[in-house]
């Protein structure tokens, strides 16, 4: 079936998008994998009127309010490619489905690639956390860890240093840059 847009990704961008395109009296297809990134999450904080709410719960109330329009249709599953068509673009799911669309729109954020430490999956979204914006507050003034993953470790362990003292963890690594060490 060929749609106005296909939207990759049915979590908090995705959903908002649809929402409009629905709005616009346009068809609209919603591909999630049902995996959003907050899905380790007890609470999810800075979205306007569900500050600590239940990550889970507003996706699933955004999912019904979208759902009731009728030109929203969902597909559970994964879209492993998107090419440009001259009429618009081919979505091809992990199923071998193909969705057809003169507009496309990814929203399906990032996903978190842990390294291999003993706990660390176990603690995930509870005290190992990936956003001092999202969680920062609620451990504010609490002793806080970054490990050094990537060059931009050294600046998200300057970044939550507004939070609390911080410790870096070279995990391996070289001396941080200068830069860094200067701070």
């Amino acid at each position: 079936m060929r749609h106005d847009a296909v939207v990759i990704g049915g979590s908090f961008a995705g959903l908002s998008a649809a929402t409009y395109i629905a709005r616009a009296r346009r068809t609209v297809c919603v591909v999630d994998a049902g995996a959003p990134r907050n899905r380790f999450a007890a609470h999810g904080h800075g979205f306007f009127t569900q500050d600590g709410s239940d990550p889970r719960a507003m996706i699933a109330t955004a999912r019904a309010q979208v759902a009731a329009y009728p030109t929203v249709t969902f597909v559970h599953g994964a879209a492993v490619r998107a090419e440009p068509r001259p009429e618009g673009f081919a979505v091809t799911l992990g199923s071998g489905e193909e969705l057809e669309a003169a507009k496309l729109v990814l929203a399906f954020g990032i996903s978190d690639e842990l390294p291999v430490l003993p706990g660390l999956s176990e603690r995930w979204g509870a005290s190992v956390l990936h956003c001092p914006y999202c969680h920062g507050y609620e451990v504010a003034g609490r002793r806080l860890g970054v490990l050094h993953l990537s060059p931009m470790s050294a600046h998200q362990a300057l970044l939550i240093a507004e939070w609390g003292p911080t410790t870096y963890f070279l995990n391996g690594a070289a001396e941080p840059e200068p830069a860094v060490r200067a701070s």
